[in-house]
């Protein structure tokens, strides 16, 4: 696995989006302060592969978005074997601040896409290789050839805990090789050897106790048992026949009975026929009952026509119109009698108005008179009041010439006779107004009045134009007052006619009645034996039932031999069929098996082969218990076999010198990958060797001499723990399931205690990996000195908003 591209929003401590670009870098630092964020990038890698880090916890999630963070996102664009391939994951918090993963995918892109540019990587995404987070890590496994746990040693190289193995105690040194290669697994072959073997030895024991309970069968109970189903099966064909015969029998005794059955009821029947009582004399009450009703029928037919004759003429009459066209008449005499009196009263009222019109112009002229006096009096008086004070001589006001005589003026006491007349007049004037308003008013009354009389005349003269007269149309009402009495007594008459033929009719359904029930008594006599062949019934009831009676008293005889007939042949069919059940109850009870003593032949049959059956079950489970024996006894051998391997194996994982066998066989193995990769870093200046149980280094610059670990250089020691890191990563790759080819190491350790001449070493060392094993190599440190030699330097710093990173060249 090549890391080409990685992608980061939301997770760990990258809170905004930053993306580290590997494309053409072969060697590459992580930089920054502690806590910055370097080790939380190989948490991305693993995490967008695997779904896990081996930080965290197995399948924990929880703190890898950051915490002011609501979604996170991981997406790790690598090369593969050739081949691009780009893993997303995107975790989300939900309201109850659980975290989880809700979307993951892995594809194959093509072959022109390039990684770099954002745009061409979403839009030329290829084959879908995995959609869920389980089917991204499983697939991610069979493209890199790695499983998780192999990934973070041969990829993430645990490159210190080489260090230390070098420097270890043969006990620590054991533990150490022990981790680094998973031989823990050896172990727990151990403990599922051991649990195999309990489970194993608890299934013999419960297959032996199962096996005590099973009784044992032998080959005599098995022949015993088939030879009766053999014998029983012999039997089969002689009970069918002999069950086959019952039941010919049955049928015949079934017909014996039911003639004798017949026989008897036949007997029964004819034996109860007996004429009703009174059928001789139904007839004439019959006759008699008709004539009453005939007669009753006539009765009640007459007065209904007189009654319609009657209502006939009362419709005739329409009395109410009688009596509206005489009240008609007296309306006519009434209005005609009042309009000659108001002609009358009329004429006397005109004459009133006339004289009052007279008096009225009359006290109108005197008015004039006493108005015209009055003037010329008051006109006197004002030229007398004119006159007070004038002298002779004095300018006259009125016509401006000299006064020449003044003469006497005192008009006062004609002036108030004057006014007096002239109010008397005016008074008198309007009394006579008054007097011909009121005339006039009653008058126009009285004129109303008789315009309506006079209307009313002619309505009721044209009314009654075709009316007769009132004298005719009082005979007409005395003719329908008769007939109305006339129609009282007929419906008496009518009601009393209707009872006597209800009560003739009730009488006659009486006898219908009788007549009726003993035509039903004689069906019924006849029906219950119908099938004897009686007489037919006749008109004549009486006549019929004598034919019954003297027919039934013939076929008693008939019916009584019948009886015996039957009798015969139902006792010799008994004794034949039981004969029949007697030896199928002999052969069957051979063989104990419970038959009745009475039964059809299907009962036979059915409790035969109800025998068979259960003498098949019995072999049959004779035979199962011997086969159960058997493979009980073959799976308690097999689980005691299975205990015994179990047990060998457990004993030989516990043996202390299987481990020791294996971890220096491991040994052996890593020293000599070791040697190889320190002899190509060094350019062939070292070789790694094991003896006397320690490490030592050969210098073939320094005449071949071999020096022990313990004495070597911090930049030897960095050469030879990485060898011996490379040498485990290849082991474990070849030993992967895939066949995982290696392209990429990371190793995450500190440098900080290295001098200056140990980090050139290990600085020139890392180069030479570059060049000699064609791999990318990625190293993690805070140390400026060494991550100077890096070509490819990405810078990380963190503040208050997160982690940020920043690609820098040397």
């Amino acid at each position: 696995m090549r890391p080409i591209r990685l992608d980061l929003q939301g997770f760990g401590s990258y809170t905004g989006s930053e993306t580290f670009d590997f494309t053409d870098t072969d060697f590459f630092a992580l930089t920054g302060p502690t806590g910055a964020g370097k080790s939380t990038v190989l948490d991305a890698m693993c995490f967008a592969l695997y779904g896990r880090t081996p930080r965290w916890r197995v399948n924990t999630t929880q703190n890898a978005i950051a915490p002011s963070a609501v979604e996170g996102r991981v997406r790790l664009v690598f090369a593969a074997a050739g081949t691009n391939y780009v893993a997303t994951r995107i975790l989300r918090r939900d309201r109850n601040g659980k975290v989880k993963t809700t979307t993951a995918a892995l594809e194959q892109l093509p072959g022109g896409v390039n990684p770099a540019d954002d745009g061409e990587l979403v839009e030329g995404l290829g084959k879908a290789l995995a959609g869920s987070p389980s089917e991204v890590s499983t697939a991610a496994e069979r493209v890199i050839g790695l499983p998780f746990e192999q990934f973070t040693k041969c990829v993430l190289l645990p490159q210190g805990e080489f260090a230390e193995f070098l420097h270890a105690s043969p006990a620590d040194r054991r533990k150490i090789l022990e981790n680094l290669l998973g031989h823990s697994v050896y172990r727990r072959v151990q403990q599922l050897a051991g649990a195999k073997r309990d489970a194993a030895t608890t299934a013999m024991k419960t297959l032996e106790a199962q096996l005590a309970r099973v009784p044992v069968v032998s080959d005599a109970e098995i022949a015993a048992a088939a030879e009766r189903v053999e014998q029983l099966e012999k039997l089969t064909e002689p009970v069918r026949d002999k069950a086959t015969a019952l039941d010919g029998l049955a049928a015949a005794v079934e017909t014996a009975r039911r003639r004798l059955s017949e026989a008897e009821s036949n007997l029964g029947s004819l034996t109860y026929i007996k004429q009703p009582e009174g059928v001789v004399d139904i007839a004439a009450q019959i006759a008699s009952a008709n004539g009453a009703v005939t007669e009753k029928a006539a009765e009640v037919e007459a007065t209904e026509a007189e009654d319609d004759r009657l209502r006939t003429e009362l419709d005739g009459l329409d009395l109410a119109l009688i009596e509206r066209q005489i009240k008609a008449w007296a309306e006519l005499g009434e209005t005609e009698s009042k309009l000659k009196t108001g002609q009358e009263l009329t004429e006397e009222l005109r004459d009133q108005f006339a004289e009052a019109k007279e008096l009225e112009e009359a006290a109108s002229e005197e008015v004039e008179i006493q108005h015209a006096s009055l003037h010329k009096i008051r006109m006197a008086e004002l030229a007398g009041t004119l006159r007070a004070g004038l002298e002779v001589g004095d300018e006259c006001p009125v016509c401006d010439r000299p006064v020449e005589t003044v003469p006497e003026h005192d008009l006062s006491e004609s002036m108030q006779q004057a006014e007096e007349a002239s109010r008397t007049a005016t008074n008198e004037f309007r009394d006579a107004q008054a007097a011909v308003v009121a005339l006039q008013t009653k008058l126009e009354n009285y004129e109303e009045r008789l315009t309506e009389l006079q209307l009313a005349q002619r309505r009721l003269k044209k009314k009654l134009e075709d009316v007769p007269e009132p004298a005719a149309l009082q005979a007409k009402r005395a003719s329908s007052e008769e007939a109305r009495q006339q129609l009282a007594g007929t419906g008496a008459a009518l009601k009393a006619a209707r009872r006597a033929l209800r009560e003739a009719e009730k009488r006659k359904a009486a006898v219908d009645e009788r007549r009726q029930r003993a035509w039903k008594e004689f069906q019924h006599a006849r029906d219950q034996v119908a099938v004897l062949g009686p007489p037919a019934a006749g008109d004549d009831l009486a006549a019929s039932w004598a034919n019954l009676t003297d027919w039934a008293a013939a076929s008693l005889e008939r019916a009584e031999a019948e009886r015996e007939a039957a009798r015969t042949e139902l006792a010799s069919l008994d004794g034949r069929a039981g004969t029949l059940r007697k030896e199928l109850r002999f052969a069957l009870g051979e063989f104990d098996v419970d038959v009745p003593r009475s039964g059809t032949g299907g009962d036979y049959v059915g409790r035969h082969a109800a025998a068979v059956e259960s003498a098949r079950a019995a072999s049959a489970r004779l035979v199962e218990t011997r086969n159960q024996r058997v493979d009980l006894d073959a799976d308690t051998r097999k689980y005691q076999h299975e205990a015994e391997i179990a047990k060998a194996l457990a004993s030989h994982l516990e043996a202390r010198r299987f481990m020791e066998w294996l971890l220096s066989e491991a040994l052996d193995e890593l020293v000599a990958g070791a040697t190889l990769m320190l002899n190509r870093i060094t350019g062939g200046q070292y070789d790694l060797i094991y003896r006397d149980q320690d490490f030592w280094v050969v210098d073939h610059h320094d005449a071949d001499m071999a020096r022990p670990a313990r004495g070597l250089s911090g930049g030897e020691t960095f050469a030879a723990s990485l060898s011996l890191a490379l040498a485990l990563s290849d082991q474990l790759a070849s030993l992967a399931r895939h066949g995982a080819c290696l392209e990429s190491i990371i190793l995450d350790e500190g440098f900080g205690t290295l001098d200056p001449e140990t980090l050139d070493a290990v600085a020139t060392t890392l180069e030479a990996l570059t060049l000699s094993a064609g791999r990318t190599v990625g190293l993690i440190t805070h140390v400026p000195e060494l991550a100077e030699r890096v070509p490819v330097r990405f810078r990380i710093t963190k503040d208050a908003k997160g982690s940020h990173v920043e690609k820098t060249w040397s």
